[in-house]
């Protein structure tokens, strides 16, 4: 399951969210197993975060930085994923 924490500063938006990425950038976020479909993410900084098995589904992730992510078992059908940085992560989608 996610990180309560992370899911919490996801959901302030995304300017709060790579802000607080910025800040804490040696932590990992933990966001397995949540729900984010249909979501705004665009130009959201997932470096090294774990989205096992998240739904992502029909989300907005134009611009975002999915570098080394873990994206194993995560939903991303009918996304916007122009522009998306996927260098180094885990593509085993669903």
């Amino acid at each position: 399951m996610a990180n309560p924490e992370h899911l919490k500063i996801l959901k302030q938006g995304v300017e709060v969210w790579n802000k607080w990425r910025e800040n804490n950038n040696h932590v990992f976020p933990d966001l397995r197993q949540v729900d984010l479909s249909c979501t705004n993410l665009e130009g959201a900084n997932f470096y090294k975060a774990s989205l096992y098995g998240s739904k992502l589904s029909g989300s907005n992730l134009k611009f975002v930085s999915l570098k080394r992510a873990d994206l194993e078992r995560a939903e991303l059908e009918n996304g916007a994923l122009f522009g998306v940085n996927l260098i180094g992560a885990n593509q085993k989608w669903r």
